[in-house]
């Protein structure tokens, strides 16, 4: 599949089964390895103070509050309380740090089907091996269970990352966005397209199927009815699978491989 990942998706969609991936999950854990992270995370305080009289102590903490959960909702509230520092103070951290694109925004869902959806957008690292390092979680503490939760949330962030990237010189015209809704339903991707379709995606650590996986895409499936072109589990899989009618799984290296 190539870079272009959304333009891929409905070409894609009818043989799941074709698509085939080289990646396990030493692969994924290697890329969230960023040797030499220390050394950067310096060279962002310092370019981001020669762009604004920020406190480099600060600007560290907030950088750590982001990756605690990474891929998170920019809860400002949230953030400035674990950062230490006024919520009043945190807008400027924020905004050099997406000035200078470590931090990147993915935006609310806006798509007609989405129902008193909340509106954060939710902040990723635009290099996923730096937002693990500022996590202290080790690979091998990501390959076990107890650490599968940051895992599918470092791997989420790099999936956002990547697409939000991709959408800049995209073939076809669409906006990346995920859904929270009051009401519960929650989707960590979604791929709006002009003519009020969509792609619902889902990123999971496992191999394996399992019908929970599913549960999100099946009940935006329902909402959406006819404007709903697919729903993907993004997971560590080496081969893609058709699930059901307009649900499959592909490789997570496929959005980028």
């Amino acid at each position: 599949m190539s870079a272009d990942f959304v333009a891929r998706l409905g070409s894609r969609a009818p043989a799941p089964d074709e698509v085939r991936s080289a990646w396990e999950l030493g692969d994924y854990l290697a890329r969230l390895d960023r040797p030499g992270a220390a050394d950067e995370l310096s060279a962002i305080v310092r370019r981001a103070r020669r762009r604004r009289r920020l406190d480099p102590d600060r600007l560290h903490a907030v950088l750590a509050a982001l990756a605690d959960p990474p891929a998170a909702e920019l809860n400002k509230a949230r953030i400035a309380a674990a950062a230490g520092l006024p919520v009043t103070t945190l807008s400027p951290y924020v905004d050099v740090l997406v000035h200078l694109d470590v931090v990147r925004l993915l935006p609310g869902c806006r798509a007609a089907v989405a129902k008193r959806a909340i509106g954060r957008p939710a902040a990723v690292f635009a290099d996923p091996g730096l937002a693990r390092h500022l996590t202290g979680a080790s690979s091998a503490a990501l390959e076990d269970l107890g650490g599968r939760r940051l895992l599918t949330d470092l791997l989420r962030g790099a999936v956002a990352a990547e697409l939000l990237r991709q959408r800049e010189t995209a073939r076809v015209e669409h906006r990346v966005s995920h859904l929270r809704e009051r009401n519960g339903l929650e989707v960590d991707l979604v791929i709006e397209l002009p003519d009020d379709t969509l792609f619902g995606i889902e990123v999971r650590t496992a191999a394996s199927l399992r019908p929970h996986q599913f549960a999100s895409l099946h009940a935006l499936a329902r909402r959406a009815g006819g404007r709903f072109r697919g729903g993907v589990v993004l997971n560590t899989a080496t081969r893609g699978h058709r699930y059901g009618a307009r649900l499959w799984s592909l490789p997570i290296a496929t959005v980028w491989d």
